[in-house]
This record gives structure tokens, sequence and C-alpha cells, in this order.
């Protein structure tokens, strides 16, 4: 790839600006000051502008613990997760399964199109597992509704998979992304939330991240998750 297009793809700037910049001998290439705005650039280099190394654009999964009070859109209407990310590509990115405003807990933001799809698609049963603070009597029949399926003339929902965790604690894992689903199913079983945070989907666990932390997914992890999602890794 030519370096013009490279410092373009990962926005230092326009297609002209990037030309004055490397005219200006502000970019260097392996240590080197490199002028020539149709210099080659391969995988292996490292690229620098200003004494900083410019990350490439590529394919990007990231985890973030989402705290309460923040949307999952990029809105200026109200506080946002893409506020809380300081990521070089975070405006390319979308969330891969929303979470409500009250909601907390493990968002994956990517700039993937096709394992977002895969990801929310019922189809492909990736299970997304909740950690839920409720209050009321959770008894064995309330948990064979959620476990038999719920089908009812507005709410048509597959089975899920309920632990209790202790006398006010559970988990809730679906493998649908339904409208307040979670929130729906608990109304269902008579139950009220207080806090309800998800703490994994399909492969990737929340783990002890701390609230509003976020990083990239590890190579073993995206590996784990493509093939989940019937995905070839290039």
């Amino acid at each position: 790839m030519r370096l013009d297009r490279f410092l373009a793809n990962a926005k230092i700037g326009t297609r002209s600006e990037v030309r004055k910049i490397i005219k200006k001998g502000e970019i260097s290439v392996n240590g080197e000051i490199v002028k020539n705005i149709s210099f080659p650039i391969n995988e292996t280099d490292i690229v620098e502008y200003m004494g900083k190394t410019v990350v490439p654009y590529r394919k990007i999964y990231l985890i973030f613990n989402k705290p309460a009070g923040f949307v999952s859109d990029k809105t200026n209407a109200q506080p946002s997760v893409f506020d809380l990310i300081d990521h070089p590509f975070i405006d390319q990115m979308h969330v891969a399964g929303r979470l409500d405003k009250d909601v907390e807990g493990l968002l994956i933001l990517t700039n993937d199109g096709l394992s977002t799809h895969r990801l929310i698609s019922p189809k492909f049963h990736v299970e997304k597992e909740y950690m839920i603070w409720f209050e009321g009597n959770l008894t064995a029949e309330k948990i064979q509704i959620a476990e038999n399926g719920i089908v009812l003339a507005q709410n048509r929902f597959k089975p899920a998979k309920i632990k209790l965790l202790s006398s006010n604690i559970m988990t809730l894992t679906i493998t649908e992304g339904k409208y307040h689903q979670v929130k729906k199913m608990i109304k269902i079983m008579g139950l009220t939330y207080r806090k309800i945070k998800r703490i994994r989907i399909g492969n990737i666990n929340l783990g002890n991240m701390s609230t509003g932390n976020y990083r990239e997914l590890d190579e073993n992890e995206l590996n784990e998750l493509m093939n989940l999602l019937d995905i070839t890794v290039r």
C-alpha cells in the first residue's frame, strides 16, 4: 500500500493533507524519514508521525465494560459509550448487540459488519449471559417458564438458561437479543430487577475488567469467536 493511502486510512488526515505531511518530512518508516508519497508500506513496517506509531486500519474487536447511564448509540443527545473510548478508529466502529442505558457490562465494538450480523442473529445461537440482581421469589416453576420458552401474544422467546446464585442474584442466558428481552422475561417471571449486567457473549467473558475500561480481543479469543461465527480468519 502507498504511504499516503496508509496514512489517510489511519485517519491522520485527508489524502491531500497527508501528502503535505509526508513532503514536510514528518513521517518515518522503520526509523527513516520518508518524503515519497507513493513509498510502499508492508504489514511489518513501523510508520511514525511526530514520534508516535501510526496504528494501521484493520478489523478491530474491542470489549468494553459499559457503566450504567450511557447509551450504546452514536449521539450527542445523551452520554454515549463512544465518548468513553479513546481509540483511533472509534468513529468507524459500531456496537455488536446494544445494552439499554441502565444496563451494565460487556459490549463488543467492531468495524466488522459480518461478525456483528452473526453475533446478533438468532440463527447462530450465540449465548448472551446476564447477571441479574432482583426482588421477588424465584421459584422452580418460574424458572421452568423461562427454560421452556415463553410464548405469549406479545412476547415469544426461545428457551433460556437460569442459574440461581443467591436468594436475589441469578444468571440468565439467552441466544436472542430482542428488544428489552431480558427485562420482559424478568417481568413475566413476576420479578423486579435492581441491576442487570451482561457478563458474557459467546466465548468472550467480561472477567475482572473494571467498569469503563476496554481492550482488544487477544488472538485466542478472536480465533474462538470467529470459529463460533463460522468466519474464516485471514
